[in-house]
């Protein structure tokens, strides 16, 4: 009887390490946060300047991780003085009051060989929705890439209000670029 506790016990201490999510140390100087949208038939890339990422994460046994990201919604550039006076304005980001957004996730799986899908909740704007971020990850030398994308309807996160809250000038549907560098915590 000691013994088969002790075989138990064995295979759960096992079963548990192998599922132990890492924590991993992000790259910040080669990530990118940023989106892509159309503007009058015309295509803008922009970007966050700051945010940060918590990653705990084993490739292997990725339903034992989480994935949490803030960004800084008033630091953000599209090389375009007139958008970048913009976007941080009330219409837009309202940085003055929402000055953060949050992903989080809730449940992350493997979906191909280097592939994986974090599904959570992005809040932007005091508006929480449900979000699918399809991402590969791939080994770069010392460390990893996390690169995905998923494309979001803005005028649900109230995004563009007021004259813009229509299709006519600025797209509704945005495409929302990660590329993120990181390494594994020994």
């Amino acid at each position: 009887m000691k013994a088969r506790i002790l075989l138990i016990a064995a295979m759960l201490a096992t079963l548990s390490s192998r599922t132990e999510a890492k924590s991993w140390i992000v790259d910040y100087q080669h990530s990118h946060l940023g989106f892509s949208g159309i503007q009058e038939r015309s295509v803008f890339q922009g970007s966050f300047r700051n945010f940060k990422v918590d990653i705990d994460f084993d490739p292997d046994h990725p339903e034992s991780g989480k994935i949490a990201a803030t960004i800084e919604t008033g630091n953000v550039t599209t090389n375009d003085r007139q958008r970048d006076s913009m976007l941080p304005q009330t219409e837009w980001f309202d940085a003055q009051k929402f000055p953060e957004a949050k992903f989080t996730s809730t449940k992350i799986q493997k979906t191909d060989a280097h592939s994986y899908e974090a599904k959570g909740t992005l809040t932007l704007k005091g508006i929480t929705k449900n979000v699918t971020l399809p991402f590969t990850l791939t080994q770069d030398g010392d460390h990893w890439r996390a690169q995905g994308r998923a494309m979001l309807v803005r005028s649900d996160f109230h995004i563009g209000e007021g004259e813009w809250a229509s299709d006519q000038t600025v797209r509704l549907v945005v495409t929302v670029i990660v590329d993120i560098a990181a390494r594994p915590q020994n």
